[in-house]
């Protein structure tokens, strides 16, 4: 049982640039690879405009080899490029949406939408893919690209199942935490429960927690908030909201490491909390989301300095 996922907030309809094509956010090669073949080809679509979709569509090209293809969308969410699903194209898609209600296009658009000429994001949503009976998590990678006529075009790639990489907790956390202090507690709290927020995402939430460590909206139990949290402890018996709480005392935000059980397993596996300090109307929130590191306990990984060192190994 998860106990840590503790409640969900909406995002605005844009990610921040400090996702863009930074690699150095990225711990995971496939992320990487991601990010640098649809940079790479918005980089084509600002020079050549249309003419260089005909590259994309090469069978055996970098573009187009085993399950990885592009997609290209004007900035109206019209589909101007689908080699996977050539009947889309001419499509006006703004209005799709996933098995949860996420407004796909709409979240990939709002991304052609922002002032920089380079703007990107991720957008997480459930899909189906040609080998799996149920939708299964997708994130794709889009890039705001300008071609010569002005022309916006959102350019991007996507990955099932794709490890969850730290940055994208972390950008997730800092968006709703200024959601919640912008619009308050009863306009957020209202959109917290919305299961097609892009703050439910790789089977992940955003969680809200008073000072004290108890829960105020509970996506995963809607009929218990107010639960303490506090005194929860890991496989290994640590705190690890009431070490969050510790380290929240003297700092705006906070990393913690635990050990638990993936869902349907009984060994404990790593996972990571990011939590930030969100002051509305003089009251104390804490706002933050957790997730699974992709490697197994027992094999040494390359720490990121800035991980908390509360588990050992």
């Amino acid at each position: 049982m998860l106990l840590l996922i503790l409640a969900v907030a909406d995002l605005p309809a844009q990610t921040s640039p400090a996702l863009a094509g930074d690699l150095s956010r990225y711990a995971y090669q496939d992320t990487r690879e991601l990010v640098v073949l649809v940079d790479d080809a918005a980089a084509l679509v600002e020079a050549q405009g249309e003419a260089a979709f005909a590259a994309f569509g090469k069978q055996g090209s970098r573009w187009l080899t085993g399950d990885t293809y592009l997609f290209i969308y004007s900035g109206d969410g019209t589909a101007v490029f689908h080699p996977i699903s050539p009947e889309l194209v001419g499509q006006n898609l703004i209005s799709l949406r996933d098995i949860d209600g996420k407004p796909i296009i709409e979240e990939m658009t709002a991304i052609g939408q922002r002032p920089e000429a380079d703007a990107s994001g991720w957008v997480f949503y459930h899909w189906q893919d040609r080998t799996q009976l149920t939708p299964i998590w997708k994130a794709s990678y889009v890039r705001k690209a300008v071609a010569p006529d002005g022309k916006i075009y959102l350019v991007g790639s996507g990955l099932y199942d794709i490890k969850v990489e730290r940055t994208f907790i972390e950008e997730r956390v800092k968006l709703a935490a200024g959601l919640l202090a912008r619009d308050g507690k009863e306009e957020a709290f209202a959109r917290f429960a919305d299961a097609a927020s892009p703050f439910t995402f790789l089977g992940t939430y955003v969680f809200v927690l008073d000072a004290t460590g108890k829960t105020l909206v509970d996506p995963a139990f809607p009929n218990r908030a107010g639960r303490d949290m506090a005194d929860f402890r890991d496989a290994v018996g640590i705190a690890p909201i009431k070490l969050l709480l510790e380290k929240l005392a003297q700092s705006d935000e906070a990393w913690v490491q635990f050990l638990w059980p993936k869902p349907g397993e009984v060994m404990p596996s790593r996972k990571l909390l990011y939590a930030r300090k969100v002051v509305v109307n003089g009251e104390t929130l804490i706002v933050g989301s957790d997730f699974f590191i992709a490697t197994p306990i027992w094999m040494k990984v390359e720490r990121d300095p800035s991980w908390p060192q509360d588990q050992p190994g």
